[in-house]
């Protein structure tokens, strides 16, 4: 095999794992802060086993990384929480279009009519979601996984900058997730073995193993191919919590959610094409 395809493969796996958060927190019960304190913690732990260190690296850009995927495991989960698994991480996808327009106040650059084509359709998309008959809790919940995305954009923004380095932020954001977590923890005591086991796969497999697996592949495949394959997880986590858990997207959600999954396909195809162009030049 390849070292590309093994690339392709890391991330498939990874998508796969990442897939399985929207059922397991659904299944939960308790804060959300509770639980993604709890998770946060295992994967903290078995991150320093894989590292074999607890040592990290910091510097306002990892701090500012750290931060950033705090409030995206946070936010992502309190809408698992209050809105429909596949309304939670569409819209946290939107993340690579917020990435589009970091990227552009940063270098202080006009987007393209491709780029604003991609922010138009992924905001057309975003409204859609609240075309269905939504209850004040799942108006909330949409509105927050819209800001999981934001922070989601911040970490891949940040991270793409010199001297970032996302294993030392990730330590962080998980270090400091638990920390906040403290004053509700008493939830997890009150857990039946069922969701502490919830508990242990959500830190050990769709946190901990799934970073360790996106870090090996995200080194030997291109970008564009990890974020196409990565886009599997927006795919499955709805579909793993419809068959488990019996939960149905809204008509207006599903249009959406294509129209948003198309944008994102877009900007990563013609991000990956303007790259090897420039190489191509160089």
């Amino acid at each position: 095999m390849s070292e590309k395809n093994k690339g392709n493969l890391y991330i498939l796996l990874t998508a796969l794992l990442w897939s399985t958060g929207g059922l397991l927190i659904k299944f939960i019960p308790g804060s959300a802060v509770a639980i993604n304190g709890a998770r946060s913690l295992i994967a903290f732990l078995f991150f320093c086993i894989y590292r074999k260190t607890v040592r990290v690296k910091v510097s306002p850009l990892i701090l500012a990384a750290a931060v950033c995927l705090v409030l995206t495991n946070l936010l992502y989960v309190i809408a698992n929480k209050m809105t429909t698994a596949a309304n939670a991480i569409v819209l946290q996808y939107t993340a690579p279009v917020f990435v589009l327009i970091w990227d552009c106040i940063y270098r202080k650059k006009i987007p393209k009519k491709q780029q604003c084509l991609v922010v138009l359709m992924a905001f057309a998309g975003m409204v859609l979601f609240f075309f269905d008959q939504l209850d004040r809790g799942q108006l909330l919940g949409n509105l927050v996984a819209i800001g999981a995305g934001v922070s989601f954009s911040g970490v891949f923004f940040i991270n793409s900058l010199p001297e970032a380095s996302s294993r030392d932020s990730s330590m962080i954001a998980f270090f400091l997730s638990f920390l906040i977590s403290i004053p509700f923890l008493k939830d997890v005591g009150s857990m039946d073995a069922k969701a502490i086991a919830a508990l242990l796969i959500l830190g050990v497999f769709q946190v901990g193993l799934a970073y360790v697996l996106f870090d090996k592949g995200a080194k030997l495949t291109s970008p564009v191919s990890a974020s196409l394959i990565g886009l599997l997880e927006a795919v499955l986590n709805p579909a793993w919590v419809f068959l488990f858990y019996g939960e149905k997207v809204g008509r207006y959600a599903l249009v959406g959610a294509g129209i948003i999954l198309a944008a994102v396909v877009l900007n990563t195809l013609w991000t990956g094409k303007e790259e090897a162009d420039s190489k191509k030049v160089g």
